[in-house]
């Protein structure tokens, strides 16, 4: 009885705290959707919940035991902050390392911090940290893409033995995997097999491997960028 009478008073806090922590993951889960990335609400909503539930767990821990109960707050932060830092790296691994990987990583440590300090007591503070975030996911990035180089047109020619759809479908695969999005594809008659001239708006990051990537794919026998 005397337990339910000391998590009734702290109840309210308690439910102020994880309505806060869903508010704040929504805000950046919001901002992160718009980046085209699935899911992104209900991930960062429960990221930043689990971060603040560890921290009330530490109070229902003394609440349950009474003045027995005690609670290493640094320990329990730490195994919230690492669990946040496993699922980054596995966004990083599983999108082999491009920028929108690290961002989102970034986003979920963050995340999980802001969850640490709304279920430590300081849901306000959580929620100011969370529009700074949201400013520098948002504003900064407009910044970025201003000063960001403009892409530069790229086009690609190369001879296959026949033209069909199989080998469309391989040449749009390899040139997507190098990060070029072909904007038009022309094919011609020529006296070697068929010529093939593809333009893109923006080249490869690397150039030698791309190359390697069209002189690998089956059917090609010729490429000049």
């Amino acid at each position: 009885m005397e337990d339910l009478t000391r998590l009734g008073v702290f109840l309210p806090r308690f439910i102020w705290e994880l309505l806060t922590a869903i508010i704040c993951g929504g805000l950046i889960g919001l901002e992160r959707g718009t980046r085209r990335q699935p899911n992104a609400l209900r991930n960062f909503i429960l990221i930043c919940f689990g971060a603040a539930l560890y921290m009330i767990m530490s109070d229902l821990i003394v609440i349950g035991l009474g003045e027995t109960g005690s609670a290493d707050l640094g320990q329990i932060a730490a195994a919230a902050a690492l669990a946040a830092a496993l699922i980054g790296a596995g966004v990083i691994i599983s999108r082999k390392g491009d920028l929108v990987s690290v961002s989102t990583a970034a986003a979920i440590w963050v995340t999980a911090a802001i969850g640490l300090v709304i279920g430590v007591g300081y849901p306000l503070l959580g929620l100011m940290i969370t529009g700074m975030v949201i400013f520098t996911l948002t504003l900064l990035h407009s910044v970025e893409e201003r000063l960001a180089p403009k892409p530069r047109p790229i086009l690609i020619k190369l001879v296959a033995r026949e033209d069909n759809a199989d080998l469309r479908a391989r040449l749009q695969s390899a040139l997507e995997r190098e990060g070029v999005h072909p904007d038009t594809l022309r094919a011609e008659i020529a006296p070697n097999g068929v010529k093939i001239t593809i333009s893109a708006v923006s080249g490869p990051a690397d150039v030698k491997s791309l190359l390697t990537a069209l002189w690998t794919t089956p059917g090609v026998v010729e490429v000049e960028i």
